[in-house]
């Protein structure tokens, strides 16, 4: 069969390197032929061909070869000059929340959504009442940062919406929220005593009554009193969320900060065997519950799902202004001093007691942190816990880590500690980091990228998703050219190669899950998990690498996106 392409078969060198046989009395399931095949083994490593039995990667190198590995009943898909990738991974997001997202009111700005100003946002959810007459009014992703007004809607303005429904919306950080009268009334938080644990609920000018805006730890009080949706609903959404992932070139997603509703929802979802994409999920530490300890932690995947390590939150958002940093703020946050400078979600004790549990059960720990004060707190409690126990941790993954400074680089290179960056952060926020919330200098600093490289990190990349798309390729040119949305280059010394940022999608993120021995390479045993491209990346200029298209991706051998 052959792919929908115009473009003529490119003529390659193969690499020896590359080049990888099966036995010729082994016939291959399925051969892609005539392709731009870029395994990800090496900066040069090319190959024309790959053939694929049993789900995995029989063999790799030219058409010669591959075409030898032939039966009647092999499938052969003409690639004619298309690029082939390994399949991209999510090394952060939240497929749950995607998932979710479908059913609430959408109130992201320009380009995802077209809410601009409070009035479009209000107009929004007057819509979105129209088809959901009854019940609690949620949205998602309204952003200050991109609103005329720029600040949080209060709520007044969500009252002129309505006063008799609840109503909340969320950030779109994921770590704020703004709530209606009645919304506050319902959770007990309208004439607050105290702020709860690691949270705050913003006051209005009498320092009494709540505005409406909920940050952090406060919010879960809020998400308890919501709803949920039949689970036939939540697995209805759930295989729409894995059709926007495929769509992406995604084969490999993460559930990062999972709560025992979004467990038992994806054990159904295994069990009925409705996934077709790895899910590696993180249940959270932070707010754990019974059976917590019976999680199968570091088994293999059952049906697309395994339990892959643990995430914790130590600190908040930089676009929020609720990142602990080491530094104040550029511009103070309204109600608060000039030496605001965020705050962190955990005690030194607290951090170092979850990792210590996480080590002595051998579970994978992946922090939350946003800046550089939660990074250093992070450092010393891993090597805290490693002087405790006497041996190192193993592979922890500092989520974000977009203030890094470069001597914490350095630490987490000693310590093994591998960074995950929220990279698409410089086209969606540039311009605010720069403007408001770090000022130019930390600003052109975030997201490290050169940096970690250089220090000999393996630093993978992220899109956090539903806070952005899991647009892979959007990511890809973010991490390579650090383009703001005022076409501005945030950092431009910390820019990485097409290639460097590809690797931090496969090879790198793979790295990261403790999955290197499966994906991340095109390989001979490595599962087949591919995506295919209508363009090479590493043939055009950075600045193209935004009119890529993901033409098909294939998860086990199979097509989950496009056509053969």
């Amino acid at each position: 069969m052959k792919l929908k392409s115009p473009v003529a078969a490119l003529s390659l060198v193969l690499l020896a390197s590359t080049t990888a046989l099966a036995s010729p009395r082994q016939a291959a399931d399925m051969v892609f032929v005539h392709g731009n095949v870029i395994p990800m083994t090496g900066p040069e490593a090319k190959a024309a061909a790959v053939a694929v039995k049993d789900g995995k990667i029989l063999a790799i190198g030219s058409d010669t070869e591959i075409e030898k590995l032939k039966s009647k009943s092999t499938q052969v898909v003409d690639l004619a000059g298309r690029t082939m990738l390994p399949g991209f991974i999510d090394a952060h997001g939240h497929i749950a929340m995607v998932a979710q997202q479908a059913d609430l009111a959408a109130l992201a700005p320009p380009p995802v959504g077209g809410v601009t100003s409070i009035a479009s946002l209000e107009d929004a959810l007057r819509k979105y009442m129209a088809t959901h007459p009854e019940g609690w009014i949620v949205g998602m992703g309204y952003d200050d940062a991109e609103l005329a007004e720029k600040r949080h809607p209060t709520r007044h303005e969500l009252d002129a919406v309505s006063t008799d429904r609840p109503i909340l919306i969320m950030h779109i950080s994921g770590h704020l929220a703004a709530a209606n009268t009645k919304a506050l009334e319902m959770a007990g938080l309208l004439h607050p005593d105290k702020d709860p644990p690691a949270g705050v609920i913003r006051r209005e000018a009498d320092g009494k009554i709540a505005s409406g805006v909920i940050e952090e730890g406060a919010l879960f009080q809020l998400y308890a009193l919501i709803p949920q949706p039949t689970l036939e609903r939540q697995l209805e959404l759930l295989a729409k969320a894995q059709q926007v992932y495929a769509s992406y070139g995604l084969t490999t997603a993460q559930d990062g900060a999972t709560m025992q509703a979004g467990w038992n929802l994806l054990k159904v979802a295994a069990e009925r065997k409705a996934l077709f994409l790895d899910v590696h999920a993180l249940p959270l530490l932070n707010q754990q519950w019974d059976g917590f300890d019976a999680i199968p932690f570091n088994a293999p995947y059952a049906n697309h799902l395994r339990a892959a390590g643990v995430k914790i939150i130590a600190d908040g958002s930089p676009q929020g202004r609720t990142a602990w940093l080491s530094h104040p703020y550029h511009l103070p946050l309204e109600g608060k001093s000039a030496d605001y400078a965020g705050y962190p979600q955990l005690t030194d004790e607290a951090l170092r007691t979850m990792l210590a549990r996480a080590d002595e059960h051998d579970w994978q720990a992946y922090i939350h942190v946003n800046g550089d004060a939660a990074i250093q707190q992070l450092i010393d409690a891993v090597r805290a816990v490693g002087v405790q126990t006497g041996k190192p941790m193993r592979r922890t993954i500092a989520i974000h880590s977009q203030t890094a400074t470069l001597e914490e680089l350095k630490e987490m290179k000693a310590l093994d500690i591998e960074p995950t960056f929220f990279a698409s952060h410089t086209y969606y926020w540039g311009d605010w980091h720069r403007e408001v919330t770090l000022g130019p200098t930390r600003a052109d600093h975030i997201s490290p990228q050169r940096d970690a490289f250089d220090v000999g990190l393996r630093p993978s990349i992220h899109n956090d998703a539903p806070i952005v798309p899991p647009d892979m390729i959007r990511l890809i040119w973010s991490a390579v050219t650090r383009r703001t949305r005022s076409d501005d280059i945030l950092g431009p010394e910390q820019r990485v190669t097409p290639y460097e940022a590809l690797m931090e999608v496969t090879r790198n993120a793979a790295y990261e899950l403790r999955e290197e021995g499966a994906k991340g390479t095109l390989e001979p045993g490595k599962v087949a998990d591919f995506v295919i491209l209508d363009g090479d990346p590493l043939g055009i200029q950075p600045e193209s690498l935004l009119t890529l298209k993901v033409v098909a991706t294939i998860k086990d051998g199979r097509y989950i996106f496009g056509h053969p």
